[in-house]
């Protein structure tokens, strides 16, 4: 519930909607790094006059779940989606109008919903700090300049590091695949998607997954295909 080093509160949770000066407490949370959600009057109780209220107040205990879990590029996307652009660049004859703030957000929060609990899987199925570096036989500390500097993938639960144990290779004299860091600035997602992709059958490798290509062929072709999806736009 904190951004950074800061120690407040990224949603305060009594905040008022209709406060005069709003605009300019906007702007100003918004230069502080806290996630601004741009839904009118969510706090009221559902009203017959307004048949949407329902799913605004549901959509408001969403985003307040989501803003609490958020890293700042989550948190990037939660504002993006709720900032409605006059000028996107897009035209309205062949693409339609531009989806409301609230659309937007709903499909959004479904999006990062979803990558939340595969957050959740991927930390429950990956080994801690202390035990990668009794694996590796190397200190933690190393282990932790391993992570910063993109030779091992991992995810943070909290102030603890976990790392998604298909990154491990016994047989490897490093104890890892190779060339972590070039896959993980190749691949277009995070270390949740990364760590998917890495252990689904792909039909570039001939239905092997990523991870049984890099243990069987190299690094090399994986990190090109993972190259590829970035070029796609994947």
């Amino acid at each position: 519930m904190t951004v950074g080093s800061r120690g407040t509160r990224r949603l305060p949770k009594d905040l008022p909607w209709d406060i005069p000066g709003r605009d300019q407490l906007e702007r100003a949370l918004r230069n502080a790094g806290l996630a601004i959600i741009a839904v009118e009057k969510v706090d009221e109780p559902p009203s017959t006059a307004d048949p949407g209220s329902d799913d605004k107040s549901r959509l408001r205990a969403e985003l307040e779940a989501l803003v609490d879990e958020a890293d700042e590029s989550e948190l990037a996307r939660l504002e993006e989606a709720v900032t409605v652009s006059p000028d996107d660049g897009l035209d309205e004859r062949f693409w339609g109008p531009a989806p409301d703030s609230m659309t937007a957000a709903e499909a959004v929060v479904a999006d990062l919903t979803e990558q939340f609990a595969q957050r959740r899987d991927l930390a429950a199925n990956s080994i801690g700090r202390e035990a990668a570096a009794k694996l590796l036989g190397i200190s933690p500390q190393s282990v932790t300049d391993k992570l910063e500097s993109r030779k091992l993938v991992g995810i943070k639960v909290g102030r603890e590091w976990r790392l998604p144990r298909w990154q491990f290779d016994p047989d490897n004299t490093t104890g890892t695949l190779p060339e972590l860091n070039l896959l993980q600035a190749a691949f277009p997602g995070g270390p949740v998607s990364l760590s998917r992709w890495m252990m689904r059958p792909n039909p570039e490798f001939e239905g092997r997954t990523p991870r049984e290509e890099t243990i069987a062929h190299g690094s090399a072709s994986v990190i090109d295909v993972a190259r590829n999806l970035t070029a796609a736009g994947w």
